[in-house]
């Protein structure tokens, strides 16, 4: 227990070789002019769900190749494929900054129940002890493929402040629920995530508490360097943040699945945020809704692709940054427009549980 203790203090302070290598890039773009620069925003993407790597594939190969792209997690639910949504994206985009969702970090095990279902399914447990394993094995697969989850100033004094997090039940207030849930739905206690496995004593209750405490760091970083950028220019810095969970309630929620309130945000991410005077924050897992809100002199941003019956017409990554301009009016297009066509899901054959042919 001591060394588990241990072990975590030192992610939480970024005090091991692998974390102090990801500062490294913080100011490689220093001296990049704004005017050069734009930055994109998905989430969601579920690399592993049908139509979808052929959604990646249809983005072009030259029209992002000096830009930024922006993942709010939730791209696989097994690293393999998890690796595979990384390296096709990585193709298109110059950089990469990314922060796991709930999906990356399961850690899923073959039982009856998938191979009956025919599911092809990753045996993860058999490898990793736990949640905080995969997340460990998440970011080293991201070290390896140049994808970044610390920040950086990428271009002169506009700086990137990727966010680790996790829900917390406290997130939707009982009024909240009562007023937007159905009667019967508002006191639902439902299980999401039985492929996750903490290794702290309350389980998800600790686990964002522990990532908050892992952004302390990386945010104190960010608002040095943007405070020193302002103290030697006229110009103002930029700082853009990004999380999976949602930092606000009252941002879109999809209230007709039970108990998704305890499952979708914490709310101390919006404090933190605005700690480092982000203007737009980039954010996953709600899949519904706008892809912008403004609240309180901050844009959110909610860009996702989501489970295959829920592709739609022209999805595309969403530009919010734009050669100098946050959160530009118009979106630009690459040559042939964003024209992909959502795949219909092939029909699943009928599951024959007999024996000796009956």
């Amino acid at each position: 227990l001591d060394g588990l203790n241990e072990c975590l203090q030192k992610m939480v302070q970024w005090e091991y070789p692998a974390a102090a290598k990801r500062w490294a890039r913080f100011s490689t773009d220093r001296k990049r002019p704004r005017e050069n620069t734009r930055i994109w925003a998905l989430s969601d993407v579920f690399f592993d769900q049908y139509g979808v790597p052929e959604w990646c594939k249809s983005l072009s190969s030259t029209f992002f190749r000096d830009d930024i792209l922006l993942l709010a997690g939730n791209l696989a639910d097994s690293l393999p494929q998890l690796r595979f949504a990384l390296t096709v994206l990585k193709s298109k985009f110059r950089r990469i900054f990314y922060v796991p969702g709930n999906h990356d970090l399961w850690v899923r095990k073959v039982t009856l129940q998938t191979i009956i279902k025919g599911e092809n399914i990753k045996d993860e447990q058999r490898s990793m002890i736990d949640s905080v394993s995969k997340f460990l094995e998440v970011l080293q697969v991201c070290d390896e493929m140049g994808v970044e989850t610390a920040p950086a100033e990428v271009a002169a004094g506009v700086f990137i402040a990727p966010m680790f997090s996790w829900y917390s039940r406290d997130f939707v207030t009982r009024e909240q629920r009562k007023e937007k849930a159905s009667a019967v739905d508002a006191e639902t206690r439902v299980t999401i995530d039985q492929w996750i496995r903490w290794p702290f004593p309350c389980g998800s209750d600790d686990a964002w508490k522990f990532f908050m405490r892992m952004n302390e760091r990386p945010l104190r970083a960010v608002l040095a360097a943007k405070n020193s950028f302002e103290r030697f220019t006229d110009e103002k810095a930029v700082v853009i943040s990004m999380t999976h969970f949602l930092p606000r309630s009252d941002l879109d929620i999809d209230w007709t699945i039970p108990g998704i309130w305890d499952y979708i945000g914490c709310e101390g991410l919006d404090e933190h945020l605005r700690a480092v005077d982000s203007k737009l924050h980039v954010y996953g897992r709600a899949c519904i809704g706008h892809v912008s809100h403004e609240l309180d002199d901050v844009t959110y941003i909610h860009n996702y692709i989501g489970s295959t019956e829920k592709h739609r017409p022209g999805m595309a990554p969403h530009c919010v940054f734009d050669r100098g301009v946050l959160a530009p009016p118009r979106q630009p297009v690459q040559e042939k427009g964003f024209n992909y066509q959502p795949m219909k899901k092939p029909e699943e054959p009928p599951v024959h549980s007999g024996f000796g042919g009956g």
